[in-house]
């Protein structure tokens, strides 16, 4: 209750959740490895709920933090959307929210870098106030920040307000975010059913 436990581990590739529920606090969505899609699904957590060093297309889907509430103005952080594994500039993996939401209880970070190349990616996602200023966390290792890719476009919310960011977090730019936007980032014209329809 409240620790850390996967709910699923995601390791093979081309695979697809339509409206489907992930449960858990610490560790919950173990996106491992492949080209994955997730439309209109719940995942809830605490701590790195989303992990791993798949590349992964998010659309439409909440992510809700169950993090302990903490005291109006406070400085800590007891929480964090994601944590990927990208370990190498040759890796082609990430995770891409794209119309997705943010909310829930704590402060928490959109994302830290579990790995030195970690690539996370939020667009045209509505953020609560639960978003600590900073937005990202470099896994306190200074050393990862020139590799790290930590992007946002267009989003909306109280958690949104660049203002504060990390310095390292990229404010992309419409030919910046083309490459994240459009699903071919999974290969989707390649295996995913709906795509083609």
């Amino acid at each position: 209750m409240g620790a850390q436990a996967v709910a699923i581990r995601i390791s093979g590739d081309e695979s697809a959740f339509w409206g489907c529920g992930f449960f858990g606090a610490q560790d919950t969505l173990h996106d491992d490895k492949g080209r994955h899609y997730f439309r209109d699904c719940y995942i809830q957590g605490s701590i790195d709920f989303i992990f791993g060093n798949a590349r992964s297309f998010y659309e439409n889907c909440q992510l809700i933090s169950i993090a302990n509430p903490v005291t109006p103005g406070a400085k800590v952080i007891n929480g964090a959307v994601t944590a990927h594994g990208r370990a190498s500039k040759d890796d082609n993996t990430g995770f891409v929210f794209v119309y997705c939401s943010v909310g829930g209880n704590g402060r928490i970070w959109l994302g830290r870098a579990w790995r030195p190349f970690s690539r996370v990616v939020f667009a045209y996602t509505t953020m609560s106030d639960i978003i600590a200023p900073e937005g990202w966390n470099d896994f306190n290792d200074p050393a990862r920040d020139p590799n790290i890719f930590y992007g946002e476009y267009n989003c909306t919310g109280a958690g949104a307000n660049m203002t504060m960011r990390a310095p390292y977090v990229q404010r992309l730019n419409d030919t910046l975010i083309s490459y994240f936007l459009n699903m071919s980032f999974i290969d989707a014209q390649q295996w995913l059913q709906s795509y083609n329809n």
